[in-house]
């Protein structure tokens, strides 16, 4: 996907809102996190001015992993109307999420996907999406440079997807509407379990595109003794759904990934013990290799079943 420049974009952002981010990110090593951009916005003759003035956590019912991030959007639209009630002039401007746990270093698929749609919905009312992606994590004492970000903009009827430079940027020191001042607020980070052991790793993000896209009941787990895996039914031509669990192993530089069917008919047994002792470079591979090679094996069955029924 490639990001355009643009010289009619300018963002302001609060040093305030960057620590609400990071201290998100913070609680978070492991899985992805995020969520809503709130603030106010000028257009003139062309050029976009963005002010930020408040950040909103994902909330208590958000579903988090290391490659996908669910927000509670019941508790962000609480949130919102009751700052709106107060501040009628604030919108909602955009989103913002972390890749830091898995290495991407730009949008997913599916972030661009679900970014784009919002900006065209009727009931967005901004022209425009705003984006926070947060990249890294640096070993610093800057409270404000714990993390590398990028910013991106999408426009209402525009395909392309616009990437700010830093000088588009302006760090500004102004309050935020919200969190609340400390010891007021109920916008705070839930608590998580971390689960040890799991390295930045690009390629789950793209695993993560291409499993979604095609294999929507599998989907992204961590776990402290398991470490990364996906689980969830895959169905088969004749209409049968088996379990499968893909394993990562990232024990090794370059991780590596087994797939498990569990609970496998007749049929399927002796391939499933065939497809455990291989090693596929990506979680994608081992699913796109299990699939026909299940469908495969039932065909077969259906076609020795067939002969015998032929011969009685």
């Amino acid at each position: 996907m490639k990001f355009h420049a643009t010289d009619k974009v300018r963002l302001f952002m609060p040093e305030a809102a960057l620590k609400a981010v990071f201290d998100e990110c913070d609680g978070f090593d492991q899985d992805e996190t995020g969520g809503r951009v709130v603030g106010t916005f000028e257009e003139h003759r062309g050029k976009l001015a963005i002010r930020v003035t408040g950040i909103i956590a994902a909330g208590p019912q958000a579903r988090k992993s290391p490659v996908s991030f669910f927000q509670d959007g019941e508790y962000q639209e609480r949130v919102f109307r009751k700052i709106e009630s107060d501040l009628p002039e604030v919108e909602h401007l955009g989103n913002w999420h972390t890749h830091h746990v898995n290495g991407l270093q730009n949008l997913s698929g599916g972030d661009i996907e679900t970014y784009s749609r919002t900006v065209n919905h009727r009931n967005h009312h901004a022209p425009f999406f705003y984006a926070l992606l947060v990249t890294a994590k640096h070993r610093t004492s800057d409270p404000v440079g714990r993390y590398s970000l990028k910013h991106y903009v999408f426009r209402r009827g525009d395909e392309r997807i616009y990437e700010l430079h830093r000088d588009q940027v302006e760090i500004v020191d102004a309050p935020l509407i919200w969190p609340l001042a400390s010891g007021q607020s109920h916008d705070k980070p839930d608590d998580h379990p971390k689960s040890p052991g799991l390295r930045a790793n690009p390629d789950r993000a793209y695993d993560n595109d291409i499993l979604n896209a095609f294999y929507r009941g599998i989907r992204p787990f961590s776990s402290p003794k398991l470490g990364m895996y996906w689980r969830g039914p895959l169905e088969l031509l004749d209409g049968s759904t088996v379990e499968v669990v893909l394993l990562e192993d990232s024990a090794a530089p370059k991780p590596t990934y087994s797939v498990t069917v569990r609970g496998a008919p007749p049929a399927l047994k002796a391939i499933a013990e065939e497809l455990a002792g291989v090693e596929f470079p990506s979680a994608r591979a081992a699913l796109i290799s299990t699939e026909p090679n299940c469908n495969r094996a039932l065909h077969r069955r259906h076609g020795e079943l067939h002969k015998v029924d032929s011969s009685a």
